[in-house]
Parts: structure tokens; C-alpha cells; sequence
């Protein structure tokens, strides 16, 4: 979660609380994904997708996810959702996070980029690449 909190920190714009909490939800998500008993999971391939959730979702400013939980408030017509509403706001602003790293890096693979977010792009990292050869 730490790591989710300093990445999300770095990011520009308002929404202190909403991004906190945020990025709590995002280690509870990976954490009951990484822990399904529906996949299976070799100790190798969970260190894979637990690295490349990380190098990938996190970094951004993660303002299409936040939007969900303000759109949410605005519709609902409050300032404060509950704590289950907020869970719920949350999954689903990282659903859209999650689609949006996703097609980053395909658009990074289609553009032959060097880099994303200051790093090389996924598809760049060398034990990746030597996967992919």
C-alpha cells in the first residue's frame, strides 16, 4: 500500500482524502486478486503480474479513476459517500485505471516509445523483453 500512497502522492491535482483513500483500495484490489484461489497463480507468475501492476498502473496522476468517486458524489447529489460507497466508487475508478495502463501500453508498443512516466516502457524492461523474443 505504501507503495500505492507515494505513487498516487506524485501526481498533480486535489482530492487529499479521495486519493488516499484510493490508493488504499488499490493494495486491497491486487491483494485479493493476487490471492484468488480462481487463478493459479505459480510463485513466478505472481511476482510478474504483482510487478507489472505496479510499474504500470501506478505513477500516473490517476485522474480518470478519481473522477469516478467526484462523478459518483455529483450524482448522488453529497459531499461524503459512506464507506461502502466509497469501496465501491473506488473499484470501479481502478477498473478504468487498469484499462487505461492497458492501453498505454499497447499505444507504447504501436509507437516504438522509449519511455513512460520517466521509465522505460513496459514492453523495454529487459526481463520482459527477453520474453518476448
Amino acid at each position: 500500500m505504501a507503495a500505492a500512497a507515494v505513487a498516487l502522492s506524485n501526481g498533480s491535482g486535489g482530492g487529499g482524502d479521495s486519493k488516499a483513500e484510493f490508493a488504499e483500495i488499490y493494495s486491497r484490489l491486487k491483494e485479493e486478486m493476487l490471492e484468488d484461489p480462481a487463478f493459479e497463480f505459480t510463485d513466478e507468475s505472481l511476482q510478474w503480474i504483482e510487478r507489472m501492476l505496479d510499474y504500470n498502473v501506478l505513477g500516473g496522476k490517476c485522474n480518470r479513476g478519481l473522477s469516478v468517486i467526484d462523478s459518483y458524489k455529483t450524482l448522488k447529489g453529497v459531499d461524503v459517500l459512506r464507506k461502502e460507497e466509497t469501496f465501491l466508487a473506488c473499484t470501479l475508478g481502478w477498473c478504468i485505471e487498469w484499462l487505461q495502463a492497458y492501453f498505454l501500453v499497447l499505444d507504447d508498443i504501436m509507437d516504438n516509445s522509449q519511455t513512460r512516466r520517466g521509465q522505460p516502457c513496459w514492453f523495454r524492461v529487459p526481463q520482459v523483453l527477453a520474453l518476448l523474443l
